[in-house]
């Protein structure tokens, strides 16, 4: 669908939201403690661009946030389920 139709809500300016990487990344019950391997069960604070509905109906949010390593951790933007966004106000942690 293109921008504007009833499908698509792009946000300006873009929203706060905590994004929970469990919910992003179901990778089942841990097989190892790797200290500096990528933490993809930890809620990280991100930036809501954009909603979009899917094929089957589920509403996926585009979020830039930031996945922690050991050493500092790298950005990441992509589609992320809605369950997975709760809006977060400025100055609040997890």
């Amino acid at each position: 669908m293109a921008p504007g139709s009833r499908y698509f809500r792009g946000l300006r300016p873009h929203r706060p939201v905590w994004v929970d990487l469990g919910k992003v990344y179901r990778l089942g019950p841990p097989r190892a403690v790797i200290p500096d391997g990528l933490d993809l069960q930890a809620t990280v604070p991100g930036e809501l661009a954009m909603w979009h509905a899917t094929t089957t109906g589920h509403w996926v949010g585009w979020v830039r946030f930031k996945i922690h390593d050991g050493h500092g951790g790298a950005p990441a933007g992509q589609w992320v389920p809605g369950d997975a966004i709760e809006p977060r106000r400025e100055g609040t942690t997890r």
